[in-house]
């Protein structure tokens, strides 16, 4: 879980500074930068989608073995 969290924050993160040195200095061609910027929400969504059903699935693992759900 923390992994995936880490991930996200730091695609986010990452993404945002180079919005930021995109928006003063044009380091790169606005092609390459529409390219990563949807790169980049396909890969935050994809992250974050496997790790919320992990973590759902790990969750009703421990829920079922300790008897509060059945199966």
């Amino acid at each position: 879980m923390k992994l995936g969290i880490i991930t996200c924050l730091s695609i986010a993160v990452v993404w945002a500074l180079l919005a930021l040195v995109q928006l003063w200095f044009q380091i790169i061609s606005s092609d390459v930068f529409l390219k990563l910027s949807i790169t980049a929400g396909v890969a935050v969504t994809i992250v974050l989608t496997v790790t919320l059903t992990i973590r759902e699935c790990l969750t009703d693992k421990e829920m079922k073995s300790k008897g509060f759900i059945d199966e």
